[in-house]
């Protein structure tokens, strides 16, 4: 099967050219960075395209791994180059805003068009025990089967564009927006101390920052811009975290215990949060294991 992949410089780009090349696939590439993909190109085994028009054209699987902020104006420039029953599969992060395209795409092409998030990021070696959710675009059942068969050995976690941008308002741009603020605060500080006098809390949350911080801006950006709930729930992270403030500094020890009580029962309906402290523990021993 002849597979191209648009934007495939980038690193999930990357990612999927090796993944489909392992699979025993063809493979062309386009990306603006043209250097950059002829130089991949040439050390994987593909090919490279002049053009995402150029890439798609004989092409019977498209997969799209660009820009969250350009996707929509990908999708519908390649389109019109779609050959009848070609799989399209594309893997932006956010779903709200593409999704009226794909159903477009799927309806007046007729292509089968997948959308989908992988939900681990480009050092992945495997995919047993990873995770990706599935949009629905016109059949679920269908997409779904077609999504196992691509990605084999991920658990396809179905879910509708709304829920999923809603929580990864929650489970993405929150904890960047909170790591990045961090890494804002202690960089203002002597970070060598706060190493030798941090303890097991301060060192994972350094962990955290620092992998945050290590990624690219314009990405993360993107992640915290284009998705419509994430000010919504910036605004009510703020107010708690006023509302804690304001707790502690007229010394108002009883409605601190009572708000961090509450979030503790609300927690602890996660099976796993009876094992929480010892995990914590777990982990730290386990990346300092990785540093020596």
């Amino acid at each position: 099967m002849r597979v191209a992949v648009i934007g495939g410089a980038g690193r999930m780009g990357r990612w999927l050219v090796k993944h489909f090349l392992n699979q025993g696939h063809e493979l062309t590439i386009s990306d603006p960075r043209l250097d950059d993909a002829r130089a991949f190109a040439k050390h994987v085994g593909a090919e490279v395209a002049a053009s995402n028009i150029d890439a798609v054209k004989d092409a019977d699987l498209v997969s799209v791994s660009v820009p969250i902020e350009v996707t929509p104006k990908v999708l519908m420039e390649i389109a019109p180059s779609l050959k009848e029953n070609t799989k399209f599969v594309e893997i932006a992060s956010l779903k709200s805003h593409i999704l009226p395209i794909l159903k477009e795409i799927a309806e007046s092409r007729g292509v089968r068009t997948i959308s989908v998030h992988p939900l681990f990021g480009p050092g992945v070696q495997r995919l047993s025990d990873e995770r990706i959710a599935l949009i629905p675009v016109s059949e679920l059942e269908a997409e779904t089967e077609e999504a196992r068969r691509l990605f084999p050995g991920a658990e396809i976690i179905p879910v509708d564009a709304e829920t999923h941008d809603r929580a990864m308002a929650l489970t993405l741009s929150v904890p960047h927006f909170i790591n990045i603020a961090f890494a804002s605060l202690l960089g203002e500080e002597n970070l060598k101390l706060l190493k030798r006098l941090g303890g097991t809390t301060f060192t994972l949350q350094l962990i955290l920052s620092e992998g945050v911080m290590s990624e690219d801006p314009h990405l993360y950006a993107s992640i915290q811009m284009n998705n419509d709930y994430t000010v919504r729930y910036l605004d009510r992270l703020l107010t708690r975290m006023k509302t804690i403030k304001d707790m502690i500094a007229r010394g108002d020890e009883e409605a601190f215990t009572n708000l961090y009580n509450v979030a503790r029962a609300q927690l602890s309906r996660d099976e796993a949060f009876k094992d929480a402290y010892e995990r914590m523990y777990r982990l730290l021993g386990v990346m300092k294991a990785c540093q020596t």
